[in-house]
């Protein structure tokens, strides 16, 4: 067995220095054995290493390269009365490797520098299964997402209310900044979208989710920020067998936005759209992709906030573009079912053409990319415990861009969760 006595004094340590303060109730308002509980026994810490190593090879000989070591550490009370949580998450992306002529990877802030920051604090309050949360946390909407796809996420402050009605799960929230994936502070949303010397706007948002079978799900989520953008998005999935040994998932989804007010991300007003449908064939551990998209042809699709939330959202790139038709194939195999449990591979195949550039309406180069990704996670329970939380990840992607050139993507990423 695991020797449990270093991770509780850890614990009660991290406590102690990060929460000492956190306790805001008036004395005896709370029994004392509620609060040993949620600040004891129910609570968890997050120890989250990650390392990253990421090279790409633009046209024209660029490289953008680093090699950074990271991640984050986070404490969250259990739920203090049944009513009141506190949490706190702490990111770091420290450099490893990384000459300033390579600058550009996204692992580090600009100039290869390194970076700390609070990206999380917060407290919920949860009455009738409703919760209310305030302060810094993540948010997991399509649209408006944490975007884990370097060091560590973006994350936004303000509030949010969450819960379930009717067997509708809703998420509603007002954001007031947001924290870029590899920045030390957050940001207004005119800043992030790159519109200089204007006021800050705040991010309003709503997002639906409903299962009414165990086969079929949906989802709807919205956001508004006001003088920039008005964004929904919507998409469904439906699974049913084919034989004992094959089933079929078929998926949809579909985007529509506009600039309001005074359209301050693209300067003129604009509405766009934006729509796939997917067909994924299941035989026990091996899964086959087939995926169509299409862009409207009047502005490429904006995602000023996070990653764009389609389909054809690859290693590198988005196939978003003004005026795009894209189609994907690809395939995932676990090799759990050869004994190899924890190993699994992915690969897939995009081709986009009849691209535009939005301004002067001319065509753009076709795009190809071929996507590798290998994982291996510690999970067989032949490894000892210390050692399964442990997720190795490779890839590898080549980008065909026609007469603006190739470009070539690797990165290794070795990911270790401890929770206790």
């Amino acid at each position: 067995m695991p020797n449990r006595s270093k991770p509780h004094a850890l614990r009660h340590g991290l406590v102690a220095g990060l929460l000492s303060a956190a306790v805001l109730c008036p004395a005896g308002a709370l029994a004392s054995d509620s609060l040993a509980d949620a600040f004891g026994r129910d609570s968890e810490v997050d120890l989250h290493f990650r390392t990253y190593y990421f090279d790409r090879l633009n046209p024209g000989d660029v490289t953008n390269a680093a090699w950074a070591a990271g991640g984050w550490i986070g404490y969250r009370t259990g739920w203090i009365a049944d009513v009141f949580r506190l949490g706190v998450v702490g990111y770091t992306s420290q450099r490893l490797w990384g000459p300033l002529d390579k600058d550009g990877s996204g692992l580090l802030r600009t100039g290869q520098e390194p970076y700390s920051v609070i990206g999380e604090v917060y407290a919920s309050m949860k009455l009738w299964e409703q919760t209310l949360t305030g302060g810094r946390f993540q948010v997991t909407q399509p649209e408006i997402s944490p975007s884990d796809i370097r060091m560590t996420p973006i994350t936004y402050s303000g509030g949010n209310l969450s819960g379930q009605v009717g067997g509708i799960d809703y998420y509603a929230a007002y954001l007031n900044a947001t924290k870029p994936r590899n920045s030390e502070s957050f940001q207004n949303f005119t800043e992030v979208a790159g519109i200089a010397g204007v006021d800050g706007e705040p991010l309003w948002l709503l997002g639906l989710a409903g299962q009414p079978t165990k086969e079929l799900q949906w989802r709807l989520s919205t956001y508004y920020v006001p003088n920039v953008i008005s964004s929904t998005y919507a998409d469904t999935s439906w699974l049913t067998p084919l034989s004992p040994d094959y089933k079929l998932r078929l998926g949809a989804q579909a985007m529509y936005q506009t600039g309001v007010g005074d359209s301050l991300l693209v300067g003129s007003a604009f509405s766009n759209w934006s729509g796939g449908i997917k067909a994924d064939l299941i035989a026990g551990p091996a899964v086959l992709s087939l995926v169509y998209n299409q862009t409207g042809s009047e502005q490429n699709y904006q995602n000023p906030y996070s990653s764009w939330a389609g389909y054809l959202n690859m290693i590198v790139k988005a196939f978003n573009r003004a005026g795009m038709k894209a189609w994907m194939i690809g395939g995932s195999y676990d090799f759990a079912a050869m004994g190899a449990p924890g190993f699994a591979v992915n690969a897939a195949v995009v081709h986009g053409w009849d691209a535009i550039n939005p301004g002067t309406r001319a065509g753009e180069p076709n795009w190809t990319e071929y996507d590798l990704t290998l994982d291996y996670r510690f999970s067989a329970k032949t490894w000892p415990a210390w050692a399964q939380p442990f997720w190795l990840r490779g890839r590898v992607a080549n980008v065909d861009m026609g007469s603006d050139g190739d470009l070539q993507d690797y990165r290794i990423i070795v990911n270790y969760d401890w929770k206790f």
